[in-house]
């Protein structure tokens, strides 16, 4: 496994250690490419004291599509990856076009890896690794859930890392006092093991962590899918527990179809269609059963260890079809309820998963349908009821695609509440819902921001600085609602206001992990 120098300096190698932001970017609410959006300095001066961290090997999907000769495209990327103004010089550009010309990988090839390069901000000796047959996504996966646990439990003033030639006239004092809020804490966040240490976290005004994992191609299903049974037992068997693990992400896994998630103008980089849009697979539906202890008759088996959450955000519909009818329904019949998590999510519109999947194979970047995003990486209104059915879980997502403004026309606070209030109203028009589980419908959201995941978000609310701000506005949006029409959305008076707003922000999540952590 390679390291990279820093990593072997834990004083700059650490969660705190933050990168230098593009200010202008961020307080326009950019593209989240040039800019951190809920690092713990965000986190602590922000006042956010409950956070569900991701951990997540990047993808290879991401640089791979079509027969590449991964040998010599790193050969071009290795002479091209020097530092500094090496970078500029005429005699390695021309060692790479003679590297180009011996080894003959495409331009396509190249031209993918320096766009993702340029889009992503990411280092080319970065992308290297990532193409190389050194990367491996369990491997990266530990050094993650590693990097992460280094600073757990520790009081930590920040340090700031300028990258690339701003280094040479940027200073970290000055930083600092220009933009405390951004580059200035001395905090501490615990990853937590239970909802005991949660709790004990969160009254001693710590940041409370909780491990989650996005993607199930993180067990190495790529190369390894013989042995992802055997690293759900080890997962189950690490000191601070996973909570839930996203079960499919952006590219084939070789256990369940992923939903088509990339606008089609990045298929030139990223072909994401092997396994899109597709069912479960018998490895998958294995998987399932191992990730939430139950045996084949679908009882739990204290053998197979504790319970990890299933999270159904970027599962292909036809996928979700299946785990409700197979896994969520039948062991509801044998009383044991599963939670339906849906952790960044916008509202497709839809009434039923049929239409969503009948409606897949005709997805495209000029889709929309009411105002809001069809595609089946969001949810209908059929998964919302399984969610509010089982007592499950819906994180509002902030990317503005995915709530359905492809150009940043829409208000921000108008674009989430369109959202959040359509499927509020899918639960209320239910007839599948008891009056009971009606009557907790503001208790099944909250924010499911996809903050770091390269989205372009609501302008209004860019960053984890700005949550106070979101909470403000909804609380006016509900109020609005209960004035009109408090009875039937069960708002009857100001404190009920209160309460969902503070719901949604902080306190259902909080209820969630005391119920199921």
């Amino acid at each position: 496994m390679r390291h990279t120098k820093n990593e072997k300096k834990p004083a700059k190698y650490n969660p705190w250690n933050v990168v230098l932001s593009n200010f202008k970017k961020q307080e326009k609410g950019k593209r989240a490419f040039s800019y951190s959006q809920c690092d713990p300095v965000k986190l602590w001066n922000g006042e956010t004291k409950l956070v569900f961290t991701s951990l997540y090997p990047f993808e290879k999907g991401f640089y791979k599509g079509g027969q590449i000769d991964q040998n010599k495209l790193i050969r071009i990327l290795d002479v091209l990856s020097t530092s500094g103004l090496g970078f500029l010089n005429p005699i390695k550009w021309f060692q790479a076009i003679f590297a180009f010309l011996t080894g003959a990988p495409t331009i396509l090839k190249i031209a993918r890896a320096f766009l993702q390069s340029l889009l992503m901000r990411m280092p080319i000796r970065r992308i290297k690794y990532f193409i190389s047959k050194d990367y491996d996504y369990y491997k990266e996966l530990i050094r993650e859930r590693d990097f992460l646990l280094s600073m757990s439990g520790e009081q930590v003033q920040n340090k700031i890392y300028i990258p690339g030639i701003r280094r040479l006239w940027k200073r970290t004092g000055k930083l600092r006092r220009n933009y405390p809020e951004s580059l200035d804490a001395t905090g501490k966040y615990r990853v937590c093991e239970d909802y005991d240490q949660v709790k004990s976290t969160l009254d001693s005004n710590q940041i409370a962590m909780v491990l989650t994992i996005e993607g199930m191609h993180a067990l190495g299903t790529d190369t390894q899918l013989g042995k992802v049974n055997d690293r759900i037992k080890e997962l189950k068997s690490w000191h601070k527990p996973v909570f839930f693990i996203t079960f499919a992400h952006h590219f084939n896994n070789y256990l369940g179809g992923h939903a088509h998630s990339m606008p089609d103008a990045l298929r030139i980089l990223s072909d994401q269609t092997d396994g899109m849009n597709e069912g479960m697979q018998p490895e998958g539906e294995e998987a399932v059963r191992l990730l939430l202890g139950l045996n084949e008759q679908l009882d739990r088996d204290p053998a197979l260890g504790r319970r990890i959450l299933i999270d159904l955000k970027h599962t292909a519909a036809k996928s979700r079809k299946w785990y409700y009818e197979n896994i969520v329904e039948k062991c509801l019949a044998k009383g044991d309820v599963i939670p339906v998590i849906l952790s960044h999510v916008g509202y497709s519109s839809w009434d039923t998963l049929d239409q969503t999947i009948e409606y897949a194979s005709s997805e495209n970047d000029f889709d929309e349908k009411d105002g809001f995003y069809p595609w089946n990486i969001n949810v209908c209104g059929e998964d919302v009821i399984w969610a509010a059915k089982t007592g499950g879980l819906i994180g509002i997502c902030f990317d503005q695609r995915i709530l359905g403004d492809k150009k940043d026309n829409v208000n921000s606070i108008d674009l989430i509440w369109k959202n959040l209030k359509a499927m509020t109203d899918a639960i209320l028009s239910s007839n599948k819902l008891s009056a009971d589980q009606k009557s907790k419908c503001w208790n099944y959201f909250t924010l499911g921001t996809d903050f770091e995941g390269y989205i372009d978000p609501t302008q209004d609310y860019g960053n984890s600085l700005l949550f106070d701000e979101f909470e403000k506005d909804l609380y006016e949006k509900l109020k609005t609602l209960q004035e009109i029409d408090g009875a039937s959305y069960y708002l009857p008076d100001e404190a009920s206001v209160e309460k969902a707003a503070r719901g949604i922000c902080f306190e259902n999540a909080h209820q969630f992990l005391k119920r199921h952590f």
